[in-house]
């Protein structure tokens, strides 16, 4: 996942979700500096609680050690933000217990919380999943859902376990997913909708609301993403989701002229269909790639044809 190195935009305050003491409620968020993140964190302090800091995973793109969207708003904010490399090692442990909060909000962290972390708030932590758990759990679920074919989508509350995308749910909405939808244009409706949740399930978690369990055994797991090859597959319906699933930050591959190129954009039509521009031919219809790159655009940095997302 590329990272928004901006802020997108400036948040306001109305009402403050309050605890019991009738104080704002002290409300940390972990996360990525991504659309999907920075909608629900946004989302978080228009709800009005008191943004006690902002954690964030150091590993997970190198962007993350300098200035991005996280850490403007932490210092616009005045909040401490935690560039975390282990989350469960000691030095991140009394950091997170530092900030003294009732509930910390995930949305978007690569980390795996143990017992002690998740021990810390006083009212635990909310994990905002872009899926319908438990179906599509792990990262990348939009992604996958686009690969896949499905025709919805949605956004899941859950109160965080020690597993993965298994705690019980608090809350959860579907989002259609279009037939021309890429993985950007989905994430943004994911993220709208799931914003508009937050200050119910903030409510509801603060409240102490235990959550419904999930039957794991019902849904599904899927790893993380890559460059795929879309000059191999099988059917000219699996390089369009593939090339749709890519945009915009892990573009699928094919070969260009002899080279390896990123696809961004791509059109299905009838096998045999005069069309201009480049295609690939498949036993069910033909792709014209209407717009190509030479660099995935990943973070990295790496030549051209040497990124680790390579197949």
């Amino acid at each position: 996942m590329v990272p928004d190195m901006r802020i997108p935009f400036s948040p306001d305050s109305p009402a403050p979700v309050s605890t019991s003491t009738d104080q704002p409620a002290r409300v940390g968020f972990a996360g990525f500096p991504s659309d999907y993140s920075l909608a629900i964190l946004l989302s978080l302090l228009r709800s009005g609680v008191s943004l006690a800091g902002i954690a964030t995973s150091l590993g997970a793109n190198p962007a993350i050690a300098g200035e991005n969207a996280l850490s403007q708003l932490a210092d616009h904010l005045g909040v401490p933000l935690l560039r975390l490399a282990r989350v469960n090692d000691y030095d991140s442990l009394v950091a997170l217990e530092r900030l003294r909060t009732d509930l910390f909000v995930v949305a978007s962290f690569d980390q795996i919380l143990g017992q002690r972390a998740l021990q810390l708030p006083k009212r635990g932590w909310v994990n905002v999943h872009p899926s319908l758990l438990p179906r599509y759990r792990g990262p990348e679920p939009i992604y996958w859902a686009i690969v896949n074919g499905e025709l919805e989508s949605g956004v899941s509350f859950q109160r965080v376990a020690e597993k993965i995308d298994a705690g019980p749910l608090l809350a959860q909405v579907r989002v259609d997913v279009r037939s021309d939808d890429t993985t950007g244009t989905l994430t943004r409706r994911v993220s709208e909708t799931g914003a508009q949740e937050i200050p119910g399930v903030i409510g509801k978690a603060l409240d102490g609301d235990p959550g419904r369990p999930m039957e794991l055994s019902a849904g599904s797991y899927y790893t993380s993403v890559g460059h795929r090859r879309i000059d191999g597959v099988e059917s000219v319906i699996t390089a369009d989701r593939l090339v749709r699933a890519g945009n915009p930050n892990m573009l699928a591959a094919t070969s260009c002229g002899g080279r390896l190129c990123y696809v961004v954009r791509a059109r299905l039509v009838a096998p045999g269909e005069a069309a201009l521009g480049p295609r690939l031919s498949y036993p069910d219809g033909d792709l014209i790639l209407e717009e190509t790159v030479d660099h995935c655009g990943c973070h990295h940095g790496e030549p051209i044809g040497s990124c680790p997302h390579d197949e």
